[in-house]
């Protein structure tokens, strides 16, 4: 049976490790361009390191959890481990929204069929359909000449959505957001209130 302090120092490792990669992950989604395949091919590839390091660092925190016996160190170390997990869960939730945006962008939107009532004996003519163009919200960055353009793009596709609880909502909001705008919101927590 392995000692607290072993897990602790494993743990310490994973940590860093998972620091390391927030902050590279943090570098490329400032300078991410949707449209280079480098870029998706790196997220995807981040992606999968950000679960791995979340998997590593529950099964390590469960591990040395159990073998915690003072009840104030216990809680600190849970709020450290929630800290460490949550920061993982956010950027997590960023690359998949990259990742599903990018989807999302190269699938053709086409109106549904529409069909003519006949007027007498005319004859039917064949439902149409159009490709309309691709919806693009613009990345915000915080610069004050883009902002009306990327506030009206965000609120008419994403805040007026009601199949869109806030929680999603702020989700969609950070994964628009770029350079100092992403900074000043990446500390909140994903909660409806945050919002």
């Amino acid at each position: 049976m392995e000692t607290i302090e072993k897990f602790k120092s494993k743990r310490k490792v994973v940590r860093t490790a998972s620091t390391k990669l927030v902050n590279q992950i943090t570098l490329l989604l400032e300078s991410y361009d949707i449209k280079k395949e480098k870029d998706r091919k790196k997220l995807s590839e981040y992606l999968l390191n950000v679960e791995d390091k979340l998997k590593e660092l529950k099964t390590l925190n469960k591990e040395i959890e159990e073998l915690i016996t003072d009840k104030a160190v216990f809680e600190a170390d849970i709020e450290t481990s929630f800290e460490y997990e949550e920061k993982l869960n956010d950027l997590k939730f960023q690359i998949k929204s990259k990742i599903d945006n990018f989807k999302i962008e190269q699938q053709p939107v086409t109106a549904p069929p529409v069909n003519i009532p006949a007027n007498n004996a005319e004859t039917k003519r064949p439902a149409t359909s159009i490709n309309l163009p691709k919806l693009r919200i613009p990345t915000f960055s915080g610069d004050a000449s883009t902002f009306l353009e990327f506030i009206n793009s965000f609120s008419n596709a994403i805040d007026s959505n009601e199949s869109l609880n806030n929680v999603e909502k702020f989700i969609y909001l950070k994964s628009f957001l770029s350079g100092e705008a992403y900074k000043s919101v990446s500390g909140f927590s994903l909660t409806e209130e945050n919002y």
